[in-house]
């Protein structure tokens, strides 16, 4: 053994390098743990996977059938967004079926935290129109269906640089409409 050697076996183990790399793994992946757990569970973060999506999974096909009911009765919208109200004209193959009330649900593609949901009633023109929030400038979704919820609409915007809305059983943009709504309350 040469004097050198004697010198580093003679130090205290916190002089050494070892101990300290073999101690601050375990303390780096505890700290890191600790911290995914508080951006997981503590802060709010918008999600935009729902929360059941096996549940929201089964109730796509009843989303379709009211996608196809809204057809068989030959319906289609035309909505006109301003800043702080929306006006929609509703046409049926019959006036009978058109409702008093119409339920619109104006979503954003990856915020919910800025969906609405307004109740627009019928004037005596015959057009729907109710108060909105303002939509700030983004892609916007808009689900039409009646008060019992027995058919349904979608068509979607450009918002500010559209202002006119089509809306229609099957919007013409989409493979399957059903694909593109967040998971209603169905």
């Amino acid at each position: 053994m040469s004097v050198g050697s004697q010198t580093l076996d003679n130090q205290p183990w916190y002089r050494h390098g070892w101990p300290w790399f073999l101690f601050g793994l375990p303390a780096v992946s505890v700290v890191v743990g600790i911290a995914l757990y508080v951006i997981a569970n503590v802060w709010e973060v918008d999600s935009i996977v729902a929360g059941d999506y096996a549940k929201d999974g089964k109730g796509v096909e009843l989303r379709v059938e009211r996608f196809r009911q809204a057809q068989s009765l030959g319906l289609s919208a035309h909505a006109t967004v301003r800043e702080d109200t929306l006006s929609i004209k509703l046409s049926a193959t019959q006036e009978k079926d058109l409702p008093a009330v119409l339920r619109l649900n104006i979503i954003h593609p990856t915020q919910d935290r800025f969906d609405q949901i307004v109740l627009l009633q019928r004037g005596e023109d015959g057009v729907y129109s109710g108060p909105i929030k303002p939509l700030h400038a983004s892609r916007w979704q808009f689900q039409l269906e009646d008060e019992t919820r027995a058919w349904s609409m979608t068509g979607d915007a450009n918002i500010p640089m559209e202002t006119e809305v089509s809306i229609e059983p099957f919007h013409s943009g989409r493979i399957n409409p059903a694909e593109s709504l967040r998971p209603s309350d169905s």
